[in-house]
């Protein structure tokens, strides 16, 4: 029975949906460069080493150096392949050149770390002063940073700088950037601290990529710019760091700003202030003459007359209203009066009658409540006559 022929499209296919299906992107691949050529602005070349050569293509590279035959590299890129030939390829995003391979994934590590800690997070960056009194600059004495920057500031704007003396590269740089990092912020002085140094090979830039120098930018107090090597060269200390300048000229051109720009500034706040200061003064005579010119101020009797005349109808009304009310009251009182006084036992003794009361001051009403002999008290009109029981009938 026979087997299904396939055509080479579907063979092709079949590989391409292989290498897509397990996702060789963003990879780093070291090795050595052969057979370059460049055309139409692409770059085209090979990746070899003792076991195996890899075809690559850079499309439209900005690379800051020229590659050549035999020069080590490591590329990042995309394994992809490309039907029309036939062939896979690396599409190359990235070039790290020189013997750098173990140093680059070192610093790849490094990064991603810190990354992941937060490190490089914008809400941990500090923001700069805008005219620091004191710059400090950490750098060697004697490189090329420093007159740079010595000499974009004395342009700009003259301020004192604090030097913190160190090596920029080699085994004990680290050390001594760290130590420079941590005596500035207990000096306390600098308001805003430069760390540079000029270009250089990567291996000359490793300290910069350092995680215990990243580390002590990140716990520094006073802002930190990075200004490490050429426009192109990135570092973790760029990455880290509250600001970053592509060149340590730059970076004085950053932390300071220029005096003319500043004295034109303050002569536009000036001018501003004084033309706001102006309008508010004009603003206030023209609100005074407004109320010195009021008819309430010039005759102010006017006003109130009308005011007056209410208060005195208002207060007749009143007295009125309590007359009134005073009659009324004298009505109830004297009709509650009478009333009162026809309820009043005492009333009737003017007609004649009397009140008979017992010793202890209780009425009685029957001959049946005292007896012989008894002391009674008799109230009529005019007064009270004690008598005594002698006799008594029903």
């Amino acid at each position: 029975m026979l087997k299904k022929i396939y055509s080479v499209g579907e063979i092709t296919e079949y590989i391409k949906k292989a290498i897509n299906e397990a996702n060789i992107n963003d990879v780093w691949v070291e090795g050595e460069i052969s057979n370059f050529r460049m055309a139409i602005g692409h770059y085209f070349f090979y990746l070899k080493d003792e076991n195996a050569v890899l075809r690559c293509v850079m499309f439209s590279p900005s690379l800051p150096y020229q590659l050549k035959n035999g020069m080590k590299v490591v590329i990042k890129g995309d394994v992809r392949v490309y039907e029309r030939k036939g062939i896979y390829q690396m599409y190359v995003k990235d070039i790290k050149i020189g013997g750098v391979g173990e140093l680059f994934l070192k610093f790849v590590e490094i990064r991603e770390k810190l990354k992941k800690e937060g490190l490089f997070d914008e809400r941990h960056k500090k923001q700069l002063p805008k005219i620091p009194s004191m710059i400090g600059v950490i750098t060697s004495p004697n490189g090329a940073a420093i007159k740079d920057i010595m000499h974009v500031i004395e342009r700009r704007f003259p301020v004192p700088l604090l030097l913190a003396p160190v090596r920029v590269q080699g085994e004990e740089a680290i050390k001594e950037i760290v130590n420079a990092i941590k005596i500035l912020n207990e000096d306390g002085r600098a308001d805003v601290i430069i760390v540079g140094r000029g270009g250089g090979s990567w291996e000359d830039l490793m300290p910069f990529n350092s995680e215990e120098v990243a580390r002590a930018i990140f716990e520094s107090s006073i802002p930190i710019v990075s200004a490490i090597g050429h426009e192109t060269d990135f570092t973790i200390s760029d990455f880290v760091a509250d600001a970053r300048a592509p060149t340590p000229s730059a970076a004085a051109e950053l932390v300071i700003p220029d005096k003319k720009d500043v004295e034109r500034h303050i002569v536009g706040i000036a001018s501003r202030m004084i033309k706001a200061m102006e309008t508010k003064k004009d603003m206030a005579s023209n609100f005074l003459n407004g109320i010195v010119n009021r008819k309430a101020l010039k005759y102010p009797y006017e006003l109130i007359s009308d005011k007056i005349d209410e208060c005195m109808k208002v207060e007749e009304r009143m007295i009125k209203a309590i007359e009134v009310w005073k009659e009324r009251l004298k009505s109830k009182m004297e009709i509650m009066e009478e009333r009162l006084n026809s309820s009043n036992p005492y009333k009737i003794l003017e007609k004649g009658y009397s009140i008979a009361m017992l010793e202890n001051g209780e009425l009685f009403k029957s001959v049946d409540d005292v007896e012989i002999g008894d002391n009674i008290q008799v109230i009529v009109k005019d007064g009270e006559v004690k008598c005594k029981v002698k006799e008594k009938r029903k």
